[in-house]
C-alpha cells in the first residue's frame, strides 16, 4: 500500500530531511489517523544514531508491531537479520555518520517496505511446513479448468489470515463464497489477508484453476492466527476435493457439499521446487534444486551453478565464448553473463559476471537473447522480441562494450528470433526464426515460392492461436557477417528454437508441436528435421498443417511426441563414446528431457531414433552446448523459473577418441549430388548456365530418394519456366513427370509462358501414369496445386477429373483415401459423401501413439497426454469429416444423420485444448451447408430449434447512405463497443443480407452461412469483400452462365442433382430454374459475384457499424470481444 508519512516534530539536529516520504507497507491503514504513532519522537526514542544496528532492527520491529493486520504475518527479528544486505547502506557501522544524517528517512521506510512486502510473502510461503504443488492426476486439456475445495474449522476468533497461493497459469479463489482474488500469471501470486472472510467454525476455500500448456500446478498456504489458540495452517495437498468438470449448483458457497468431487489429485512438487521456484520473490534467492537429474549409466550430471533469480534472471540461451568461457542470457531483462567454470575436488563451480553492454540508444542491458553465438571476433545476439545485434570490443581493451543492431526484423516473442550458429564453411551465420518472426529483407531466396496451398477451406485454431498467421512459418536464413545480407534457406517450421550441424555439415532442428491440436489428424508431434536448402516443412496455421507425404514438403527424421523443444546441439567435440559424439542432443522443456537422437545416413537424408539421455521431473531444460572441455553443458529455467547450469560428463571406461567420419560410398555420392543441386537454389544464372543446371538436375526428379528429388525440384523451380515447361509436359517417366508437374504448378503462374499452361498441365495430369502409392499421392498433390495456383478446373476438366479419380475411393491406403476425399469434395463429387460416410461408419479403432512413458515424466501435463491416450479420438475419420463439412450437395438424409452421429460420438473423446472447439466448429460449418429441410430433420441430433424465419421486428433502414469507401467503412469497425446488437440484426435483414445468407440460424441458403466468419476472417477482410464482392469468389458459390440447346441463356448459381441442373438466379425474388442435363449446351463460370455491389451504400454510419458488429459477433449479443458488455 502506498502512503505518505509526515515527521510532525522532527529534530533538525538528527533528522534534517523531515517531511513527506513515499512508503509502501502491506498493512491496512487507518487513513483517518495517518500512520498514528509512527512519528519522529518514536524513531528518536530508539536512538538510531547511537545504536545503529540493533536500533535499526528495533525500529523495524516497532514498525512491524504496527503491521499486525498484514496478510503475511509479523516479521520476526530472526527473519529480518537475514536481510541485512538490503539495508547495509543505512548501517552506521559501514557509513559515515554525517553521510547517514543526510540520508532520507524515506529510504529506511523503503527498506522496511521491501521487508514487509513481497519478499516477506515469498519467505512466508517457504517457511515450514510448505504447501504441495498439486494437479489433476488424469490431466486436463490446456485451458480446461479444474475445481478444488478445502473445508476446515477455526477454533478461536480470527486476528489475521495470511493467504499465499499460485497457479500455473490462471485461477480464481473464493473463501466462504466470497471471491478474494484472481491471477492470470503463475509468477504473480495472490497474497492477501482474508481475515474478514474467515469465521469461527466451519470454513471453505474453493478454487477454479486452469493451465495454458506446459507444466501445470496449484499451491496454497493459509496461516490463520486465532486469539486463544495456536496458529492454524492450511496447505494444498492431494487430499483436497477436486472436480475436473464444471460443478452443478452454487459450488463456491461455504456450505457446498463436494462429495461428488471424486477427481484424483497428484503432487507435482513442493513449494520452492523447480520449475516455479518461489513465485513473487524479489530477493536474491537461488533456485531450489530438486533431486539430481538422471542420466544413463557411465554418465554423470553435475550442478555447476545456481542462478540468482533477482540478479541474473532465468537463463534460456547458452554459447561457448573465448578462452573456454561460456555466455548465458536471461529471458527477461537481467542481461547476459560471462561464466568461468572452476574445477575443484568438491566439484565444479562458476564465477559469473555481467556482460555489461546496453542495448543501443538505451540504458537497459542487452538481454532476452534466444540465440547466442561467439564468432568472427564478436558476440551475435538474437533478441527475443528484438533484433540481431553484433557485440564487439570497440577499443581493444579485451572487454565487450558496444552493441550494433544488424539489419533484421523484430521478433515475435517466444515464437520469434531464435538460434544463431556458424555455417559449415565458417564463412557465415545461420539464423532461425519461429512462425511469428517476420523475415528480413533477403538477397536470395532458396525457396522460390510459397503459398498456403490448401485445397479446402482452412479452419483456424478454435482458441484463436496464430489466427491469421500465414506462410512462411518458421524459417532459417544465412547471414553474411561482412555484408550483413541474408538469404533464405528454408521455411515451414512451427517454432524451431535451435539448429545445429553434425560432423558432416548437415543441419538439424527440433520443431515444436501445437499441443492444443492433440487428437486431431492435423496434429504434428515434436520432431527432428533435417534442415535442407529450399525445403518447406509444411507448417500452416489451424487445420492447415501439411501431411508429411506431400511431395512439395519433406518428412522428419524422428517424431518424438508432445513436448516443448528448446536447445539442440550436436555431440561433435564431446568427450563421449563415438555413439554420443554422433548424436544430436535435443532438449524438451515440458517433459524435462534431453534426448540423444541417433541418426543413420540414408542416401541424401537420414533415419533415426531417440533415446532419453538426461531426465528430471521437473527439469525445464532450455539450451545446451559442448564446452571446450568436451562436456555437455545445459541450462534450466525459462519463463521466470528457477534457473541453473549443469553439465554431463562421461565416467565410463570406453574410448572417447574422435569418431570416424567416414560414410558409405553410396551416401557420399548422394550427399555430393544434393549439395551440388543446392548450389542452383535461388541463384541468378545466365541462360546457358540455367539450361546446364536443368540438365544436371533433371535426372534426379525421378529419384527414389525424397531429399535428392526435392533438391532437384527446387533447382528446376529456380530456373525460368520457359526453359523447362515443355520438358515437363513431354516427360515419360511417371515420377519425373509428377515432380516436374508440381514444380510447374508452383511457379508457372509467375512465368512468361502463355496462359494455356493450366489447360496443358491439367490434361497431362489426367493422362499421367502411376506405378505405386507414393506416386499416386504425388499425382493427387499435383492436381491440387495446379487447381490452386494456375486456376480451378472448368466444367470439362472437372468431369474428366471425376471420371479418373471418383472410382478410386475407397482405397486400401488411408493416406490415399484422405487425398481422394479432399479432391473429390473440392470437385463436388456426387458420390463422395456416401462413400466417405461409409468409411467413417466402418472405421477401425484409432491408432494410439506410444507416449505412455513420455507422459510419466511430467505429473501435471503428462496426465493430459495420458487422458488422450486412454480415450483417443478417431483422428483419421475426423479428417474426413473436416473435408465433408464443405460439401453442400450429394447428401441423403441417411448419410447426413450418420455424419452428425459420428461427430457427436467423436466429440466425447479426449484431445488437446482446441479439440472440443474444433469439433463444434466442424459441426456448425457442416450444419451451415445443410438445406433447411435437412436441418429440420436433424434437430434431434443437433439440438437445434431450427426456424430460419426471424421472430423479431425488422425495421426499415433510416440512412441517409453514401457510397462507402474501404477506408471509411473500416473506420466504423473501431467503434464496436458503441454498437447495438438488435439494430445490427435488423439491418442484416433490412439490407437484404438475409435473403441469400444465413446467420445464427436465420436467413437464406443461396450463399455461404456467415455465422462462422469470425472464426475465419477479420473485420477488414469482411468489409473489403462486401464493398468488392467479386474480388474473391469461392468456387462453391461462383455464378455461371448456362447455354441451352434451344438458345436460352440462364445465369446464376448452379447445382447438379439427379440428372438435372438447378440454377439460382442472382435476383433473390426469382424462382430457381431446373434444366435437364441433356438440354444443356455449355456452362461457363462467371467472374462477377452473385452478390451485387453497393449493398451497404444505403446505410448511415451507425447502421453500418451495427451491421459489422453483428456479423463479427457470430449472432451472440453477449460477445464481450465485440460489444464489451
Amino acid at each position: 500500500m502506498h502512503g505518505f508519512f509526515y515527521c510532525e516534530r522532527a529534530d533538525p539536529a538528527w533528522l534534517p530531511n523531515a517531511g513527506l516520504f513515499s512508503i509502501k507497507l502491506p498493512t491496512k491503514i487507518d487513513h483517518a489517523n495517518k500512520f498514528r504513532g509512527v512519528t519522529s519522537e518514536h524513531l528518536k526514542k530508539h536512538s538510531v544514531l547511537t545504536k545503529p544496528r540493533n536500533a535499526m532492527l528495533a525500529v523495524i520491529e516497532s514498525l512491524a508491531d504496527r503491521c499486525l493486520s498484514t496478510p503475511l504475518g509479523v516479521p520476526t527479528k530472526s527473519s529480518l537479520i537475514g536481510y541485512h544486505d538490503v539495508f547495509r547502506v543505512l548501517s552506521i557501522e559501514e557509513t559515515h555518520p554525517m553521510i547517514y544524517r543526510h540520508l532520507s528517512i524515506g529510504l529506511l521506510f523503503f527498506s522496511v517496505a521491501a521487508l514487509c512486502g513481497k519478499s516477506t510473502a515469498a519467505d512466508f510461503s517457504m517457511e515450514k511446513p510448505r504447501a504441495d504443488w498439486i494437479w489433476d492426476a488424469q490431466g486436463t486439456s490446456s485451458s480446461q479448468p479444474i475445481y478444488l475445495q478445502k473445508q476446515f474449522s477455526v477454533a478461536g476468533k480470527v486476528s489475521s489470515g495470511s493467504l499465499f497461493t499460485v497457479c500455473d497459469n490462471t485461477m480464481k479463489v473464493w473463501v466462504n463464497g466470497k471471491l478474494v482474488g484472481e491471477s492470470n500469471e503463475w509468477s504473480s501470486p495472490i497474497q492477501k489477508d482474508v481475515a474478514k472472510q474467515l469465521i469461527t467454525g466451519a470454513n471453505t476455500i474453493t478454487v477454479q484453476a486452469a493451465n495454458q500448456g506446459g507444466p501445470a500446478g496449484f499451491t496454497l498456504k493459509l496461516v490463520v492466527k486465532q486469539k486463544g489458540a495456536e496458529d492454524l495452517i492450511i496447505l494444498s495437498d492431494k487430499q483436497w476435493k477436486m472436480s475436473p468438470t464444471q460443478p452443478k449448483g452454487a459450488w463456491t458457497a461455504k456450505d457446498y457439499d463436494a462429495a461428488e468431487w471424486t477427481g484424483k489429485l497428484v503432487k507435482v512438487g513442493t513449494m520452492g521446487d523447480s520449475p516455479w521456484g518461489v513465485p513473487g520473490k524479489q530477493g536474491g534467492s537461488k533456485s531450489v534444486v530438486n533431486t539430481a537429474p538422471q542420466t544413463l549409466d557411465d554418465f554423470a550430471v553435475e550442478l555447476v551453478y545456481e542462478v540468482s533469480k533477482d540478479q541474473e534472471g532465468s537463463w534460456v540461451s547458452l554459447t561457448t565464448g573465448p578462452d573456454g568461457k561460456l555466455i548465458a542470457c536471461d529471458q527477461g531483462g537481467k542481461g547476459a553473463f560471462w561464466i568461468q567454470v572452476n574445477e575443484s575436488d568438491d566439484g565444479p563451480s562458476a564465477t559469473v559476471s555481467p556482460l555489461a553492454v546496453n542495448r543501443p540508444g538505451t540504458n537497459s542491458p542487452l538481454s532476452g537473447a534466444q540465440g547466442l553465438l561467439w564468432a568472427y571476433d564478436a558476440l551475435w545476439f538474437h533478441q527475443n522480441g528484438g533484433h540481431l545485434y553484433r557485440v564487439t570490443d570497440s577499443n581493444g581493451d579485451g572487454r565487450l562494450d558496444q552493441a550494433e543492431q544488424v539489419p533484421s526484423q523484430r521478433g515475435g516473442g517466444e515464437h520469434g528470433n531464435h538460434a544463431v550458429i556458424k555455417t559449415e564453411d565458417n564463412q557465415g551465420i545461420y539464423m532461425a526464426g519461429g512462425n511469428h518472426a517476420p523475415l528480413a529483407e533477403l538477397s536470395r531466396r532458396r525457396v522460390r515460392s510459397w503459398e498456403e496451398d490448401l485445397l479446402l477451406t482452412r479452419m483456424w485454431d478454435a482458441n484463436g492461436h496464430a489466427r491469421g498467421k500465414l506462410a512462411p512459418g518458421g524459417w532459417v536464413t544465412r547471414l553474411n557477417p561482412e555484408t550483413l545480407q541474408q538469404e533464405l534457406v528454408c521455411i515451414g517450421f512451427r517454432n524451431q528454437y535451435d539448429i545445429s550441424l553434425n560432423r558432416f555439415g548437415d543441419m538439424f532442428t527440433y520443431d515444436a508441436d501445437m499441443e492444443w491440436d492433440m487428437g486431431s489428424p492435423w496434429y504434428r508431434p515434436t520432431r527432428i528435421c533435417q534442415v535442407v536448402s529450399g525445403g518447406d516443412y509444411g507448417w500452416r496455421s489451424g487445420t492447415g498443417k501439411w501431411p508429411t507425404y506431400f511431395e512439395d514438403s519433406l518428412p522428419p527424421v524422428v517424431e518424438i511426441g508432445p513436448g516443448s523443444p528448446t536447445g539442440v546441439v550436436s555431440g561433435v567435440g564431446a568427450a563421449f563414446p563415438a555413439k554420443y559424439q554422433d548424436a544430436l542432443f535435443a532438449l524438451d522443456w515440458t517433459f524435462g528431457t534431453i534426448y540423444a537422437i541417433h541418426m543413420t545416413p540414408k542416401g541424401a537424408g537420414y533415419t533415426g531414433n531417440s533415446e532419453p539421455f538426461v531426465t528430471g521431473s521437473p527439469l525445464p531444460v532450455t539450451d545446451a552446448v559442448i564446452g571446450q572441455d568436451g562436456l555437455l553443458y545445459f541450462t534450466v529455467g525459462g519463463r521466470g523459473a528457477a534457473s541453473a547450469l549443469y553439465r554431463v560428463r562421461y565416467t565410463g571406461k570406453g574410448s572417447t577418441a574422435t569418431a570416424d567420419s567416414k560414410l558409405p560410398p553410396s551416401v557420399v555420392n548422394a550427399r555430393t549430388i544434393r549439395k551440388r543441386l543446392e548450389n542452383y537454389h535461388g541463384a541468378s544464372l545466365t541462360e546457358k548456365a540455367s539450361k546446364a543446371a536443368l540438365d544436371d538436375a533433371w535426372p534426379y526428379l525421378s529419384s527414389e530418394d525424397r531429399f535428392l528429388r526435392a533438391a532437384a525440384r527446387v533447382a528446376v523451380e529456380s530456373q525460368p519456366a520457359k526453359y523447362w515447361a515443355g520438358r515437363v509436359l513431354k516427360e515419360q517417366d511417371p515420377q519425373a513427370f509428377i515432380t516436374g508437374a508440381i514444380a510447374l504448378a508452383r511457379v508457372g503462374a509467375e512465368s512468361e509462358i502463355n496462359l494455356s499452361l493450366q489447360v496443358l498441365l491439367m490434361n497431362a495430369l489426367l493422362n499421367a501414369k502411376v506405378e505405386n502409392d507414393a506416386q499416386l499421392l504425388g499425382l493427387l498433390r499435383a492436381v491440387a496445386l495446379t487447381s490452386m495456383r494456375l486456376g480451378a478446373p472448368d466444367r470439362d476438366q472437372r468431369a474428366a477429373l471425376l471420371e479418373r479419380f471418383d472410382s478410386m475411393l475407397p482405397d486400401s491406403n488411408p493416406d490415399i483415401n484422405t487425398e481422394l476425399v479432399r479432391l473429390l469434395v473440392y470437385l463436388r463429387s456426387p458420390t463422395v459423401a456416401a462413400k466417405t460416410v461409409k468409411l467413417i461408419v466402418n472405421r477401425d479403432p484409432p491408432a494410439i501413439p506410444n507416449w505412455t512413458e513420455l507422459a510419466s515424466r511430467n505429473a501435471g501435463y503428462g496426465g493430459t497426454v495420458k487422458r488422450i491416450l486412454d480415450n483417443h479420438p478417431p483422428s483419421r475419420e475426423i479428417g474426413y469429416a473436416l473435408a465433408l463439412r464443405n460439401l453442400r450437395t450429394g447428401w441423403t438424409i441417411e448419410d447426413r444423420r450418420a455424419f452428425f452421429e459420428f461427430l457427436n460420438e467423436a466429440a466425447k473423446a479426449s484431445g488437446g485444448s482446441s479439440f472440443p472447439g474444433f469439433m463444434r466448429n466442424i459441426r456448425d460449418e457442416a450444419l451451415a451447408n445443410c438445406l433447411d429441410a435437412e436441418r429440420v430433420a436433424l434437430q434431434d441430433l443437433t439440438g437445434e430449434n431450427y426456424d430460419p424465419v426471424p421472430d423479431f421486428e425488422v425495421k426499415k433502414i433510416i440512412g441517409p447512405g453514401r457510397e462507402w469507401t474501404l477506408a471509411e467503412a473500416r473506420s466504423k469497425a473501431t467503434r464496436f463497443k458503441e454498437a447495438d446488437f438488435e439494430n445490427g440484426r435488423s439491418v442484416y435483414f433490412a439490407a437484404n443480407c438475409g435473403k441469400c445468407h444465413r446467420h445464427n440460424g436465420l436467413g437464406g441458403n443461396v450463399g455461404p452461412d456467415l455465422t462462422s466468419i469470425p472464426n475465419k476472417f477479420d473485420v477488414n477482410y469482411v468489409i473489403e469483400h462486401i464493398i468488392d464482392p467479386s474480388k474473391v469468389i469461392s468456387d462453391q458459390y461462383q455464378a455461371s452462365t448456362v447455354l441451352t440447346a434451344d438458345g436460352r441463356t440462364v445465369s446464376g448459381l448452379v447445382s447438379e442433382a439427379d440428372e438435372t441442373l438447378v440454377v439460382y438466379p442472382s435476383d433473390t425474388k426469382a424462382k430457381p430454374i431446373t434444366l435437364a442435363i441433356e438440354d444443356i449446351e455449355a456452362v461457363r463460370p462467371s467472374d462477377v459475384s452473385q452478390m451485387p455491389k453497393g449493398l451497404i451504400d444505403g446505410l448511415n454510419a451507425e447502421e453500418l457499424r451495427d451491421l459489422l458488429a453483428y456479423l463479427m459477433s457470430g449472432g451472440n449479443a453477449g460477445n464481450k470481444k465485440i460489444y464489451g458488455n
